[in-house]
């Protein structure tokens, strides 16, 4: 649903069973259900603020019709005491295209953006309620039902007053209410159980590839991955590791414990490192799934190429790490599941 300059917020459904019970009583009736998942984009290196702008490509699945590139651009406003966000376009959402899903993956792409989240609503439930218009109640992969409110939003104090006489109708206390978009809210949630990955590369054998170690963790980090040795992308790691008075004990006995914690390992072997070596050993011996990447040009050590517990990965340039990456993760099946992102 889209109104003028529409202004939404939304609030968590804690039984739903019991909260359709009371849009009937209401007067309630579905209009049509629906199911989709949107694919976020964003530009590279974090242009923008993620929470206030999106890209993003919708795929349909009930009811089936041609898959979307929307834009959105919203503000987050207060007023009347309530927070909500409010679309800067006319249109709310803009339809830049339409097509199969990878045509519109082929537009995003080709428009320089790089994937970010994956959002599913699993279902969705469009209502017409006569003392509270409409709404829609939706069960979002990852944080379960919400019911979203909208209304036009051309005058935002008459807006405000709008959203609150729809929560009153539906015996909803306003400090319920989400004014962030659903974005804000997956990225809340992106860092479950499964989702910790320990990234391994060279420290003391050589920062050569410092550069490519920053961007394979901001990478996972922007799909919502807590990498627990975020540090090794650091340019000054060892300064820090000084700072810090961390000795060589306390620095083993910590990079142990997080082996055990992680979910992944991500290693980074082009560089001869001693320590990367223990430290994929290490995670074989604990039967942790282990990506290994190295480049192309790099006479690999047999007792890493030639391990069967570890996948290899060979690339040519940092772009095909990152591809390398994005198709691993999403096939991943040791629980690591790709980002779920709504907005």
């Amino acid at each position: 649903m889209t109104a003028p300059f529409e202004c939404e917020v939304r609030f968590l459904i804690d039984d739903v069973e019991a909260f359709r019970r009371r849009l009937a009583t209401l007067g309630g009736r579905v209009r049509f259900e629906y199911a989709f998942t949107d694919h976020y984009y964003r530009p590279p290196g974090g242009a923008w603020d993620p929470r206030t702008r999106a890209l993003r490509v919708r795929e349909h699945h009930r009811p089936q019709q041609s898959s979307e590139v929307l834009l959105t651009w919203i503000d987050l406003v207060q007023v009347s005491g309530l927070s909500f966000k409010r679309s800067r376009f006319p249109e709310g959402k803009v339809r830049l295209y339409a097509g199969t899903a990878d045509e519109c993956r082929a537009v995003a792409d080709g428009l320089g953006y790089e994937p970010w989240l994956v959002v599913r609503k699993k279902a969705g439930l469009f209502y017409e309620i006569p003392e509270a218009g409409e709404l829609v109640a939706e069960q979002v992969d990852g944080v379960g039902w919400m019911c979203e409110l909208e209304v036009e939003g051309q005058n935002p104090r008459a807006a405000a007053e709008a959203i609150l006489r729809k929560l009153e109708a539906l015996g909803v206390s306003a400090a319920a209410v989400i004014p962030e978009p659903l974005a804000a809210l997956v990225a809340a949630h992106l860092r479950p159980e499964g989702r910790k990955v320990y990234f391994c590369g060279s420290i003391r054998g050589g920062r050569s590839l410092q550069p490519l170690y920053a961007s394979i963790v901001a990478f996972l980090e922007q799909r919502g991955y807590d990498v627990l040795t975020s540090h090794v992308a650091a340019p000054d790691v060892l300064a820090q590791e000084q700072r810090e008075g961390a000795d060589a004990a306390a620095i083993y006995e910590r990079d142990m414990r997080w082996l055990a914690e992680c979910d992944l390992v991500i290693a980074e072997v082009s560089l001869p490192s001693l320590g990367v070596g223990v430290e994929a050993a290490t995670a074989q011996h604990l039967g942790k799934p282990i990506i290994c990447l190295c480049r192309a040009d790099v006479a690999l050590s047999a007792m890493i190429e030639g391990n069967s517990g570890l996948r290899v990965f060979r690339y040519q340039d940092e772009s095909e790490v990152m591809e390398l990456l994005e198709k691993e993760l999403r096939d991943q099946g040791s629980g690591i599941r790709d980002p779920k992102l709504q907005m």
